[in-house]
This record gives C-alpha cells, structure tokens and sequence, in this order.
C-alpha cells in the first residue's frame, strides 16, 4: 500500500496529482534556469534564429566557393555558440570573420589558408587578453567612432539584405524565378521579401506570436511550393558525420597572414570587441557585467583555435549580431545555447550534407531579416550629440560603407576625432594662459 497515497483513491484523481506535479516541477526547473540566466520562451526561440541573415549567406559561400565540409563549418560554429551562452548567458552571436570570408570567398582561397587564419587570429587574441595589450587601445575606441562603425554596419547590413532579396533564384542552388511586368521583369524575390516584412511587422506588433519563427515558416513554405524545395528535400541523408583535425602547413600560414588576417585585426577589435560591448551594455546594462573587452578577446581566441583544430571557419562575436538576436525576442543565453544545438545537428547528422536543409530559407527571407537588423542597429546612433561626434561618425559609416571596409572607416574616424580633439586643446590654451 503506498502511504503517500490516501486508499481508495479514485484512477482521475491519480491524474490530476500526477500531471499537478509535474507542472509543478516544469514551473520550478524554469524559475531555476531564469535566475541562472536562461530564459524559455517562444521569444527566446525566436530570438535564436535572429542573426540567420549573416550566419547563413557567409557559411553557404564558404561551403560552396571554397571547399569547405558542412561538417567542419557548422561544428565550429555549434561548439562556439554553446560555450558563448553558458558563459555570457547573453544572446551574443557568433559568425564567420567577415573580412576573412569576403576575401576568402572573392580570391577562391584553398580551406588550408582560411583554417590558418583561424590559427593566427586564436593565437593573437589570446595574446592581447592575456597581456593586457588591448587596455590600451581604449582611448581610441570613443564612443562617436563606435557609433560609426555601428553606423556603418547598419548600411552594410541593409545593402546586403537588399541583394539577397534582388537575387533571381529565391532558394539557394534553385531555378531563376521572375515576374514578368508591361515594363520588364521583376525578380520574384522581391515579392517574397515584401511578404515577409508585412509578417515580420504584423508579428512584432501583435506580440503573440515569435516573430523569426513566423517568417521562417512562411519562408519554408515558398521554397517547398515555388522555390523547389521539393525537388532539394530528396538530397537529405541523415547519418552521422565527425570533423576530422586539420593542420595547415607553413605556407599557408604566411599566406594567411598577410592576405587575411592583417585586413581582419581592426575589424575584429573595432567591432566584435568594443562595439560588440557597447552594444550589450545598451541593450542589458549590468547584466553585461561579463561582456568586456579581455573577456571577448578570451572567448574568441579559444573558439578560433576550437573552429582551426577541426578545419572550420574562423569565427568571432559582432554588434550587429546581438542586435539581431535581441531585437527578435531573444533576452538570455537560451538563445545561443538553442543555435549551437542546431548548427551541431546541422553538423553531426546530416552525412556532412546540410546544404538540402539550408535551401529550405529563400534568399528574400534572409534578405528581409538582414534590412530588419539594419535598421535597428542603425538606431543606436540617436545618442550623439553636436557637430563633432555627428561628423566622426558620419566619417567613420560613409568610408566604412563606400569602402566596404569598417577597418578603414573606423581608421578615418580616430583620425578625424583625435584632431578635434587637439584642436580643441591648442584653442584653449591662449585663454587660459591669459
């Protein structure tokens, strides 16, 4: 006889208790992961898949142009985004070196040279968070140059948006798709795009509903009707696949240090450290305690050299990221914790195939959730005040963009506000000699 148990209890009400527990237990491990910083909610989900628009299009490239397994790609990362949330337990992202990739994928660079650069810029980060030697490069990092470079990567991020979205094929690897008009053709992308920022808009309203994953079905619904997804879906293998360790040779590591890793070092401090900071302090104030610079460059450093050692696309943080996990539900480190699981399927058990999965988001989605990002990480400029910090930047976005080179813009930027700055000094100093 159970003595917890009163006799004669009837079988519904054994239900009840039973089902009164578990909620009971469900309601106690959620208050649990909360105060630990890990939220469960429909927004943190949604929040996840925030920064696919940057993720997706780099990975794919990477895959596609230069070789690189799905496997080796999607574990690093995975791997990456796991220990980012537990550590932070802030929905930071984590992505391809952008300067990396883009000149990766415009030269046709063999995966041994990009895996180097991974190795080079592990091992400088780790030196700079270790030594100390980035405290003091503080003083040049102001916040109108920050604003900039945020600035700068807002206009970026709009203009790749737009050219996903302009693209004639709405799913990667699909037929062209277009609408033909008394004026010409329209491609249908933009159709698609327009779509799915009216659902995006109706969905952050209302509130009810998370708003990425809103988008992303619809999106999975286009491409299985008019973007091929079908025909992509018979391409699926599920079967496990494991990263094997790659070392580059010494070649390629003189190789990558010059033609990648130079061009990337400003970019990385300029935004995946300080901006990356400032932004999280904007968005969770001293719940941010942990974002700062030596802790950054430390998490980064360890992810590259995890991402190189397992022939995978060096990776790091980015402002604009945490924009696009924050500004779509996510609020803790649920939100990466959730991606890294996903990117490690992506990973693991797909037979080193995941290309027929990634198909499933058109262009104009990821199109239409990177104008999104844009917009919202653009808005963190409304703090500057007066003529000075507008100019510097202003400076450091209008060369960044035109340049497509934040490195240079935020170059141009330091410059410009050092000199007000003296300007400013030598103004002064006739009256107060007086």
């Amino acid at each position: 006889m159970n003595l917890r148990e009163p006799a004669g209890l009837p079988p519904a009400a054994h239900q009840i208790k039973t089902t009164r527990n578990r909620q009971e237990y469900l309601m106690n491990l959620r208050d649990k992961l909360a105060q630990q910083g890990f939220l469960c909610s429909w927004s943190e989900i949604s929040g996840a898949f925030g920064d696919l628009g940057i993720l997706l299009p780099l990975a794919v490239s990477l895959i596609t142009v230069n070789g690189f397994p799905a496997t080796a790609v999607f574990f690093g990362i995975g791997v990456a985004y796991i220990l980012t949330g537990l550590f932070y337990r802030l929905p930071l992202p984590i992505q391809p070196l952008k300067a990396v990739s883009a000149i990766a994928i415009a030269y046709g660079l063999s995966t041994a040279v990009v895996v180097a650069a991974g190795w080079w810029m592990g091992l400088i980060l780790l030196f700079l968070a270790v030594t100390h030697a980035w405290s003091w490069l503080d003083k040049w990092f102001t916040r109108p140059v920050i604003r900039g470079i945020q600035l700068g990567l807002a206009l970026l991020l709009v203009q790749s948006g737009v050219a996903l979205a302009s693209r004639p094929q709405v799913v990667p690897g699909g037929e062209e798709r277009v609408i033909t008009l008394a004026i010409g053709t329209l491609p249908a992308g933009w159709l698609v795009a327009l779509v799915a920022a009216g659902l995006l808009i109706w969905a952050l309203r209302q509130r009810r509903w998370p708003a990425s994953l809103t988008v992303l079905a619809f999106g999975v619904l286009v491409a299985l009707t008019v973007g091929g997804g079908t025909r992509l879906m018979g391409h699926i293998r599920l079967a496990m696949t494991f990263p094997r360790p790659a070392m580059p040779a010494a070649r390629d590591m003189a190789q990558a240090l010059f033609l990648l890793v130079l061009p990337q070092l400003p970019l990385t401090l300029g935004n995946a450290v300080y901006a990356t900071v400032d932004t999280a302090q904007t968005y969770f104030g001293t719940r941010a305690q942990r974002v700062n610079p030596r802790n950054l460059l430390t998490t980064m450093g360890i992810a590259q050299l995890l991402a190189a050692l397992f022939g995978g696309v060096p990776v790091c943080h980015g402002s604009g990221g945490l924009t696009a996990h924050y500004r779509l539900g996510a609020r803790s480190g649920t939100a990466p914790v959730l991606m890294g699981l996903l990117c490690l399927a992506l990973a693991l058990f797909v037979d080193g195939n995941a290309l027929p999965i990634l198909a499933l988001i058109p262009y104009p989605i990821l199109g239409t959730l990177l104008i999104f990002v844009g917009i919202q990480h653009g808005l963190l400029a409304r703090d500057l005040r007066g003529w000075e910090e507008w100019a510097v930047a202003g400076l450091t976005a209008g060369l960044g963009f035109w340049s497509r080179n934040l490195a240079i813009g935020f170059g141009a930027g330091i410059i410009l506000h050092q000199s007000i700055y003296l300007l400013r000094h030598l103004l002064r100093q006739p009256s107060a000699q007086a």
